[in-house]
């Protein structure tokens, strides 16, 4: 990926990237795509059964990242709200219905605060999975998504309407990652010393680790996801909060502080929080070295790059990516 903010600069970003994808994939197709300096990533959660009916579960915010990969989520998105929300809910269900999609699906947006009207928002991808981040349209919906992904995948047909879901109260997922910011986020490996989930009102916990456990390079760095709700946004922030801070775990380095830290700022007290407020907060990018159990560090998805290889199919990293 190579961002350009000028003319002059695009033969050499364009010249990089041409370079490094028939490297990578034998091909030097590009792609070229506007960038958005100030975006937020919003998705839509859908469900369809492949006989024409789709159904929406509302919005998620997914802006806060580094290296491209969500580590916070929330339910419901705070700032895709009219006259955006009647349209962002329209439209996935109609690209779903198009293909007679059968299984749970997330239909991805950048949306652009700067954008006249307001609010602009912009086609990204479509995941046709459950992602990482499905616990928090279940706990505002009520609805079990990976039950509903297996019985849609046995041929059933969708049984709830649009009208039966609704919104309850404001859920958010922090993810803990065994890595070292202070090194560029590298994947740290190891034998879990100690491990010791939050636990509490409103706190979900989302893993498959124990005290003993090893971390190895086999697989992705996750080590759980920590989600709270509540029956509005400053309840379950407040209830995230705690429970980062209840969290323990001892042997590897975590990213612990990057929830930490981004869930107690101003900006996401105020929702405000764009791609570039992680510049201001980490300006280099990366962490200061801390201890083990307390690692800072973090970075925000870009909204868009402007000159990047077209898709191809590849080989699996050594570090899968999780969306």
């Amino acid at each position: 990926m190579r961002r350009v903010d000028d003319a002059a600069g695009f033969p050499d970003a364009l010249a990089a990237a041409r370079a490094e994808a028939l490297s990578a994939f034998g091909d030097d197709t590009v792609l070229l795509e506007r960038y958005f300096p100030l975006a937020r990533h919003v998705e839509v959660q859908v469900l369809g059964d492949g006989r024409g009916k789709v159904i929406h579960l509302f919005e998620r915010d997914c802006s806060i990242q580094r290296r491209y990969q969500k580590i916070i989520e929330e339910a419901p998105a705070p700032v895709w709200t009219r006259p955006n929300a009647p349209r962002s809910r329209r439209r996935p269900p109609s690209f779903a219905m198009a293909v007679d999609y059968r299984s749970a699906g997330t239909v991805e947006f950048l949306v652009d605060p700067t954008a006249e009207p307001p609010g602009g928002f912009y086609f990204l991808e479509m995941n046709t999975r459950l992602q990482v981040e499905h616990p928090v349209s279940e706990l505002v919906t009520g609805l079990d998504l990976a039950a509903w992904q297996l019985r849609l995948a046995g041929g059933e047909p969708l049984s709830i309407d649009q009208a039966d879901v609704t919104l309850r109260g404001h859920a958010i997922e922090a993810r803990l990652y065994a890595e070292d910011p202070a090194a560029g986020f590298l994947p740290s490996i190891g034998r879990l010393a100690a491990y010791r989930p939050p636990s509490g009102p409103g706190i979900r916990i989302d893993d498959g680790v124990a005290a003993g456990s090893e971390i190895t390079p086999h697989y992705d760095a996750m080590i759980a996801k920590v989600i709270a709700s509540g029956a509005d946004r400053s309840e379950a922030l407040a209830r995230l909060q705690r429970a980062l801070h209840d969290t323990l775990v001892l042997g590897v380095t975590t990213n612990i502080d990057y929830p930490r830290r981004s869930s107690a700022t101003p900006r996401s007290a105020r929702v405000t929080s764009t791609r570039g407020s992680s510049t201001s907060t980490y300006p280099t990018g990366k962490a200061r070295p801390s201890p083990p159990t307390t690692t800072p560090g973090w970075r925000r998805r870009r909204s868009s790059c402007s000159v990047r290889p077209a898709p191809r199919a590849r080989a699996a990293p050594e570090w899968p990516a999780v969306r």
